[in-house]
């Protein structure tokens, strides 16, 4: 007998994050598929994130017969098969999990991101099954079309942390955001990436994670005396006419342009270098100087 070897999708994990997929005050779920699919092809978010399996991981997927893929949205675990197109080469047992680690390459990453900057020393953990000790709602890796955001109730508690940490390689705790770990058994089957009888699923799982961009009052820093009507989009922030600031939080995009008017004068866009904190009032200020 003879087979065919063929390596097929195991599983896949996408990283969409809005702040290059929005359009300025366009949101990528808004727009239609055309438009989707150019905002995916110039779609990296490798730029943004170095995503690698742990040590351990990378030794499991090659003992199994399994190749990691990755794409410009994630990535992918592909499977050896043999002739039938449905069964994977290596058994895969159903408490056989696979960890990725998410590690930060942009320095600027939270200017635009909306999380919390002070979790940034936290992990956010997404699994396809509840981790142990965690409360009865953490939440559970999302399936492909569901559009919850990343937030930190995805952060593992300091116990779990811990542990999560202790396992890790000094290079694999750099600018570490998160942990991915996917079972072939989920929670529930609707998680699961493989069948009760071991088989692939048809189509295969695809999980996916979405991180918002950040909102932030746009702060306009003038060098002379400026005069705010109602039917602007800004107003004084204290007494000074010389600070203003938009009436309503704007988000901040990669592409696009928001109209703010001062005078029937548009003003221009914040870069994404000066993001600002003020915890006093939980709300971030981009400060544009004019």
């Amino acid at each position: 007998m003879t087979f065919s070897i063929k390596y097929q999708p195991l599983f896949k994990v996408n990283i969409w994050h809005n702040y290059f997929l929005d359009k300025g005050t366009v949101s990528f779920n808004s727009m239609s598929d055309g438009e989707k699919l150019k905002r995916i092809e110039s779609y990296d978010v490798n730029s943004v994130f170095s995503i690698l399996p742990t040590f351990e991981t990378h030794k499991l997927l090659k003992g199994y017969n399994l190749m990691l893929k990755l794409t410009n949205s994630g990535f992918v675990v592909l499977t050896k098969m043999v002739n039938d197109q449905i069964t994977p080469f290596v058994s895969l047992e159903d408490d056989l999990n696979f960890t990725f680690i998410v590690q930060i390459k942009d320095p600027l990453f939270y200017n635009y991101t909306d999380l919390k900057m002070e979790n940034s020393n936290k992990l956010y953990f997404l699994c396809n099954r509840k981790p142990a000790l965690e409360p009865v709602d953490f939440p559970l890796l999302k399936k492909e079309g569901n559009n919850a955001k990343l937030d930190d109730t995805y952060i593992l508690s300091a116990e779990n942390q811990k542990k999560e940490l202790s396992v890790l390689q000094t290079v694999e705790k750099n600018n570490l955001l998160a942990m991915v770990r996917v079972f072939m058994k989920g929670e529930n089957n609707n998680l699961s990436v493989i069948t009760n009888q071991g088989k692939l699923k048809d189509p295969f799982q695809v999980f996916e994670i979405h991180i918002d961009n950040r909102k932030t009052t746009w702060r306009y820093i003038f060098r002379t005396d400026q005069e705010v009507k109602g039917g602007d989009n800004v107003k004084l922030e204290g007494t000074s006419p010389r600070i203003l600031i938009t009436k309503n939080e704007k988000p901040l995009t990669q592409s696009g342009f928001i109209s703010v008017e001062l005078g029937g004068i548009e003003l221009p866009n914040p870069s994404i270098h000066i993001v600002k904190p003020d915890t006093s009032n939980i709300k971030y200020y981009s400060e544009i100087y004019m």
